[in-house]
Formats: structure tokens, sequence, C-alpha cells
């Protein structure tokens, strides 16, 4: 009996161990104002950018997260990846749902997350310490979300058309 025992607990301490998180938060040197400015956009709405690059996972969710942005971007940037696809006759051997997929995949959307260079205020606890390519997606997303919810639809259309390559 006591070797059960000392098997479970030797078990739970063995599972246990493989959650432990790597907690990113901002860093000290990122200033959301300034990195809006550089972005060419002046928020009205306050706190706007942090939240938009703060990930569900960081400080359990207490915080307000990114994930209704993401998904208000996702479907801004399918808009817009859309109406750039139907207007240009570039590729006409693929469908249209298979160009719209290749401007807005997690790698594209991750690399251009990256030319923005807000990793820095970007918010997370995962088991690993740098960012992962959805995790950079999803920014990415907000960020476009947190544009089309503060400025309009005419001010996201410009930073899409900027910013997604």
């Amino acid at each position: 009996m006591s070797f059960m025992l000392i098997f479970i607990i030797a078990r739970r301490s063995f599972h246990s161990a493989r959650f432990v998180q790597a907690k990113k938060a901002v860093s000290s040197s990122f200033n959301a104002e300034n990195a809006a400015q550089q972005l060419g956009i002046s928020f009205q709405t306050p706190h706007i950018l942090q939240q938009a690059l703060t990930h569900k996972s960081f400080e359990h969710g207490s915080v307000p997260s990114n994930e209704r942005l993401a998904q208000l971007g996702s479907r801004v940037i399918q808009l817009f990846a859309t109406e750039s696809v139907t207007s240009s006759t570039t590729n006409a051997s693929s469908s249209l749902e298979e160009q719209v997929k290749n401007k807005t995949s997690l790698e594209v959307l991750s690399r251009n997350f990256d030319d923005l260079k807000l990793s820095d205020g970007l918010q997370f606890e995962l088991p690993s310490e740098s960012a992962s390519t959805k995790v950079k997606a999803t920014a990415f997303n907000a960020v476009v979300g947190a544009v089309y919810h503060d400025q309009g639809f005419s001010k996201a259309r410009d930073f899409v058309k900027k910013h997604l390559q």
C-alpha cells in the first residue's frame, strides 16, 4: 500500500511540474502612446492598444484581453483582403477563398505583427518565453480591431492596406 502512495505522489509532482508558465509582461521601455504615434494612429479610447496587445492567458484572464478585438480585427482583415483580391486580377489560377487565406494566414499575420515593432508591448503567460506565431497573429488581428473600433472603417482600411502584405 505504501508503494502505491509513493507512486501516486511522484506521478502528481511530475505532471504538475510540466505546467510551469513563462510570464511576459510589458517591457519597461514600451510606451503605448508613442507606439500608436509610430503607427500613425491617435487612439481616442484609453488603453485600447495595450488591451490589443494583451493575450487572454496573461494574469489568468483577470485583465482585459485582446480576444474580442482580435475577433473583430479578423473579420475586418478578411473583408479588406477579399476586397483587395477581387479588385486585382493578378492570380486567376487560384480561387478567391485560397487567395484570401494566403493573405490572412497565421504566418503572414505574425510577420506583419513583427513589422509593427510592438513586441515589447505584448503580454502573455505561456509555456514558452517567446510569443508563438498564433499569439502574434492574434495580436495583429486585435490591433486592426482596435483601429476599426476606435477610428472607424476608412482608417481601418488604410491601416490594413499599409500593413497587410
